[in-house]
C-alpha cells in the first residue's frame, strides 16, 4: 500500500506538500479492487488517475466566486500532482459551469457521479437540496460550497468553515462592540430565500432576541434587478445598520440606494455576496466606507499570513490573467482539506467513496493556514465556529484586507435553531 504524508513547513504553509511514497500500488479501473499493495477502490480510479469534480457557477450571478473557487481547487492538486500526486495517482478536476440553475446542475451531477470519487466543490444551496439525497444514498464525498446550518448532519456532506448564523452572530457582535447597535437598535437583514438568506436570517434573529433589536426582515428574489422598495424599507425603518445576504449586484444595489438617500449606516455581508468587481460600480465609494465582510477565511494574499501570500504568488504564476477573489483561497484551502481525508484514507487502505468518508470524519484537527482550526469528527457541528472580520480595500488584489482576525462572539455556543 502506499503511504503518504503531507507536512506543512513554516513560512510556506500549504503549498510546502511533501509527498512520501512508500511501496507500489495497483491503479483500479473504477471497480472494487483490492491485493497485496494496492489499496480498495470502487469510483473516479481509472489507471494511473483519481478524478473528483467540481460543480460550480461560471456564467451565472455567482461566477466571480465559482470561477475562481475552482481555480482554487485546481491549484491544490496540480501542487499535489507536481508533488507525487495522492496515494500515488494524479488528480484530475473534472468542472463543470451550471450557471446557478438547478435542472442543469442535475444533469451535470448525473454525467459525472459515475466517474468520480467525490466533489470538491458544489456550489449553490438550491443545488445541493436538489441532490443531498442521492449524495447521502450513495456516500459520494462532496465539499458544498454553502454555509447553511440545513447541511449539517450528513455524513457525506462537508462544509469548510463556519455557518452562515455563526458568521452573522460574530458580525453583529463586532457591531455592538463599536457601539453601532445596543439594546431597542433596529438592523435591516435583505436576504435571499431559500438555505443561504434564510439561514443567516436565523442567525440574526438569534442575536436579536439576545440583545433586544429589531430585525427587518426583507426578502430579495434572486433574479430581482431593482431593489428600490428594499431600500425605501430600511430608509423608512430608520436602522442602524444592515445585513445583507445576497447576490453581490444585490449588495452593490443595496448599498448605493440607501446612501443616495442619506442612509449611510454600517453595512455587514458574506462571503458569496462580495466580489472585486463591485469596486468598479457606481457605489464602489460607499462599499469602501460602509462594507465589512464576515467570513471564516482569509482574503487573498492576506498580510501576515505566508499560507495566503503563497497561495496568491502560486496563483498569480498558474493564472496570470486571472481575476482573483477571496474564493481561490477558499477553494485552495477546501481542497486541502479533501487532500487531508485522502491521505488519511491511503493510509488506511481504502480509497472507496466510503473509505474517504470514514477518513474525513476522522480528521480532529485540521490546520489549512486560512481556516482557523477545523475539525470534521461530527458531521452534526460547524467544523469551525470562528470569523474573521474584512475591510473593503480597492489598492489590494481582491479587495478585501484583515480587520479583525478569528474569534468568536461568547454567545456563538449559546446558538440554536
Amino acid at each position: 500500500m502506499n503511504t503518504l504524508r503531507k507536512t506543512a513547513a513554516t513560512g510556506f504553509g500549504l503549498l510546502a506538500t511533501t509527498a512520501l511514497l512508500v511501496g507500489c500500488s495497483t491503479k483500479s479501473s473504477g471497480g472494487e479492487e483490492t491485493g497485496d499493495g494496492s489499496v480498495k477502490t470502487d469510483f473516479g480510479v481509472v489507471g494511473d488517475t483519481l478524478t473528483v469534480a467540481a460543480l460550480t457557477d461560471q456564467s451565472g450571478p455567482y461566477a466571480a466566486l465559482g470561477s475562481t473557487l475552482a481555480q482554487g481547487n485546481q491549484l491544490y492538486f496540480d501542487q499535489r500532482n507536481a508533488d507525487g500526486g495522492v496515494c500515488g495517482f494524479d488528480v484530475e478536476v473534472e468542472v463543470r459551469d451550471h450557471g446557478n440553475d438547478v435542472q442543469t446542475a442535475v444533469s451535470q451531477f448525473s454525467e459525472l457521479e459515475p466517474n468520480v470519487l467525490g466533489f470538491t466543490q458544489l456550489l449553490g444551496s438550491p443545488q445541493v437540496n436538489a441532490l443531498k439525497g442521492e449524495i447521502e444514498s450513495k456516500t459520494i464525498p462532496t465539499f458544498v460550497a454553502s454555509w447553511s446550518s440545513d447541511f449539517l448532519g450528513s455524513n457525506a456532506i462537508s462544509i469548510t468553515g463556519t455557518i452562515y448564523p455563526y458568521d452573522i452572530i460574530n458580525g453583529l457582535s463586532v457591531l455592538a462592540d463599536e457601539g453601532t447597535i445596543e439594546a431597542g437598535s433596529t438592523v435591516g437583514h435583505v436576504h435571499l430565500p431559500g438555505d443561504f438568506g434564510e439561514n443567516a436570517l436565523k442567525g440574526s434573529e438569534f442575536y436579536a432576541e439576545q440583545n433586544d433589536l429589531e430585525i427587518v426582515d426583507i426578502s430579495v428574489e434572486p433574479t430581482a434587478t431593482d431593489y428600490s422598495a428594499q431600500v425605501q424599507q430600511l430608509v423608512d425603518a430608520k436602522v442602524d445598520a444592515i445585513i445583507v445576504s445576497g447576490t453581490p449586484p444585490q449588495l452593490a444595489g443595496i448599498v448605493g440606494g440607501t446612501s443616495a438617500l442619506g442612509l449611510d449606516v454600517p453595512v455587514i455581508t458574506q462571503g458569496p455576496s462580495f466580489g472585486p468587481a463591485l469596486l468598479e460600480t457606481a457605489a464602489a465609494d460607499a462599499i469602501e466606507e460602509r462594507v465589512r465582510v464576515v467570513l471564516s477565511y482569509l482574503p487573498y494574499g492576506a498580510e501576515g499570513s505566508a499560507e495566503a501570500q503563497a497561495v496568491a504568488e502560486a496563483y498569480a504564476e498558474a493564472y496570470p490573467d486571472g481575476d482573483p477573489t477571496i474564493f481561490v483561497n477558499y477553494g485552495y484551502a477546501t481542497a486541502n482539506v479533501f487532500g487531508e481525508a485522502l491521505d488519511a484514507a491511503c493510509e488506511a487502505g481504502d480509497l472507496t467513496r466510503q473509505g474517504v468518508t470514514d477518513a474525513l470524519r476522522g480528521l480532529a484537527e485540521v490546520e489549512t493556514g486560512i481556516f482557523p482550526t477545523q475539525s470534521f469528527q461530527d458531521p452534526a457541528t460547524s467544523a469551525s465556529t470562528q470569523s474573521v472580520v474584512l475591510a473593503v480595500d480597492p489598492d489590494v488584489t481582491g479587495g478585501l484586507v484583515v480587520e479583525k482576525e478569528f474569534f468568536e462572539s461568547e454567545l456563538v455556543p449559546q446558538f440554536t435553531e
